[in-house]
């Protein structure tokens, strides 16, 4: 005797959601990485930087990007705003005071998932002249780099719905499934 129609109905879509359970996963898209920063966080350089780049593992939305650099007499140093080519996230800066220099970053990852986070790196050039003029340079020298590691701030982004929402999805299916094995049961032994 053939089950009618709204057991097997119940039947299937308790399956689908087994399946929709029980089967892998496919990588959901991670947002932008940041990889590295020129100068490097926690690096003391001791040429003059005319910029600050940032590097990250895919392209970031220029239009949506901002990047602060401040000097260690809190004032801003950032000139202009901010380029995007390929995977590197450049901003042009004025000369630096001697000391520490805090760079705080926002961006949206193409996925459109803003990101953002700080480092700081130790001014030791020589001091700029009272009337230097505005630096037109678009990346900083390598040279000026004495530190070649990168400490970045950790990025805080949304986790997503972990292992609860899946196990709760796996207790929603078996839920589902007994449920259909019991009507389907009761729907047998009455007819």
């Amino acid at each position: 005797m053939r089950p009618p129609v709204t057991v097997r109905a119940v039947l299937a879509a308790a399956a689908a959601v087994l399946l929709v359970v029980l089967l892998p996963a496919r990588p959901a898209s991670a947002h932008a990485t940041l990889l590295r920063t020129d100068p490097a966080g926690g690096a003391t350089v001791t040429a003059p930087v005319t910029a600050v780049a940032l590097t990250f593992n895919e392209p970031v939305k220029q239009q949506f990007s901002t990047v602060v650099v401040t000097g260690a007499d809190g004032a801003p140093y950032a000139e202009g705003t901010p380029r995007s080519v390929g995977t590197t996230l450049t901003q042009a800066v004025r000369p630096l005071p001697p000391g520490a220099v805090k760079v705080a970053w926002r961006t949206v990852s193409v996925d459109g998932h803003p990101i953002e986070g700080q480092f700081t790196f130790t001014n030791a050039a020589a001091a700029p002249s009272s009337a230097a003029a505005p630096s037109s340079a678009a990346a900083p020298s390598a040279a000026a780099v004495s530190s070649s590691s990168a400490a970045v701030q950790p990025v805080t982004e949304d986790p997503g719905p972990g292992r609860l929402g899946w196990a709760a999805a796996g207790a929603v299916a078996v839920l589902l499934i007994l449920a259909g094995g019991v009507f389907w049961r009761r729907r047998a032994t009455s007819g």
